[in-house]
C-alpha cells in the first residue's frame, strides 16, 4: 500500500514539474518574440531572422500547450487556465507573423499588446496553479 502511495506522490510531483517547465518555456518564448519584434521595428533585426524566430516560438508554444494539456493533474481548472494562456500566446504570435509578412506595423503593435496580455494571464494562471493549497 505504501508503495502505491509513493508512486502516486512521485507522479504528482512529476506532473507539477512538467507543468512548471512548460509554463516557463512558454514565458521564455513570449519574451523572445517580444524582443524580436522590438528589434525588427527598430530596424536592428532582418526580416528573415524575425520571421524564423516567430515561427520557432510558435512551434515551441504549440508544444508547450500540448504538454500542459496532456499532463495529469489534481488541479484541472488551474491547468485549463494555463492552457488558455499559452493558446493566447500562440494566437498573438500568429498575429505577429501575419503582420510581419505584410509589413503592417499596426498589426505588429496589436499582436505585441495581445502578447503582453497573454503573458500576464500566463503569470496569473501560473501563480494560481502553484499557490499553496489549504
Amino acid at each position: 500500500m505504501s508503495l502505491l502511495l509513493l508512486l502516486g506522490l512521485l507522479t504528482a510531483c512529476s506532473s507539477s514539474d512538467q507543468i512548471e517547465q512548460q509554463s516557463r518555456t512558454a514565458a521564455s518564448a513570449a519574451q523572445t518574440v517580444s524582443m524580436a519584434l522590438d528589434a525588427w521595428v527598430a530596424g536592428a533585426a532582418p526580416f528573415r531572422y524575425t520571421a524564423d524566430t516567430l515561427q520557432s516560438a510558435g512551434k515551441t508554444l504549440a508544444d508547450a500547450e500540448a504538454q500542459i494539456r496532456s499532463t495529469g493533474t489534481a488541479e484541472p481548472a488551474e491547468q485549463a487556465a494555463l492552457v488558455v494562456a499559452v493558446k493566447d500566446l500562440s494566437a498573438a504570435v500568429a498575429r505577429a507573423e501575419a503582420g510581419l509578412q505584410v509589413g503592417n506595423r499596426t498589426e505588429l503593435q496589436n499582436a505585441r499588446q495581445d502578447l503582453q496580455a497573454a503573458t500576464r494571464s500566463l503569470a496569473a494562471a501560473y501563480a494560481k496553479y502553484f499557490a499553496p493549497k489549504p
